[in-house]
């Protein structure tokens, strides 16, 4: 149906490239957060690039990978710290990445009511192209997407960003062809009145997450 985007597959670079690190010839102390975030920043021994991106797909969220990674990573190493110890449990790391993505959502909302918007990251720029969006009305249509109900959300998502038609989504779960229709409408609507379109009690609720 569309072009797949390769946004999400990961370049084998890491989004936390342009995260915080020590200055030159600086020392952390042993056990500091500082020292556990330059092991997490050091090759992404837990794999964040990754996980973030099929966690964000998994949730069909709408936001920046590299945002989200910086938040997990500071958040793993703030609890390393705390508790002394080095944690790479994928179940943990699930558990940074979802409070990591409740902080973006809560950045977007204040983001979204800013007088200046900011500009899009990569990700949500591509998104923007693919929809004929105004870059900078991104910041107001991630918030109206991210609120509205899981299944809608994932239908989008497998359209526009995995590149899926109406028939393979239907294929894989996503309910017969009209349900799949309406959906992909819903969202669309949504983003570009910039406000929840209207929604069919079977589509859910945007608590269902």
């Amino acid at each position: 149906m569309h072009p797949k985007f390769t946004l999400l597959e990961g370049s084998g670079a890491s989004p936390l490239d342009s995260g915080p690190l020590p200055g030159p010839g600086s020392q952390p102390a042993p056990g500091s957060a500082r020292a556990y975030l330059m092991r997490i920043c050091e090759g992404d021994p837990l794999g964040l690039a990754t996980a973030v991106r099929e966690r964000m797909a998994e949730r069909a969220l709408l936001v920046e990978p590299a945002r989200v990674g910086d938040k997990t990573a500071a958040r793993a190493a703030f609890e390393m710290a705390r508790d002394g110890s080095w944690q790479d449990e994928p179940a943990r790391v699930r558990e940074w990445i979802d409070r990591a993505l409740a902080l973006e959502l809560e950045d977007q909302r204040a983001a979204g009511a800013e007088p200046v918007p900011r500009s899009p990251g990569p990700f949500l720029a591509a998104v923007a192209e693919r929809l004929g969006l105004e870059p900078l009305l991104m910041n107001e249509a991630v918030v109206v997407f991210n609120g509205l109900p899981t299944r809608v959300r994932r239908v989008f998502f497998g359209a526009f960003v995995r590149g899926e038609s109406l028939e393979q989504l239907a294929a894989t779960g996503h309910g017969p062809v009209d349900t799949v229709r309406r959906r992909l409408r819903c969202a669309l609507l949504s983003i570009a009145r910039l406000r929840p379109s209207e929604l069919a009690p079977e589509d859910g609720s945007s608590t269902d997450d």
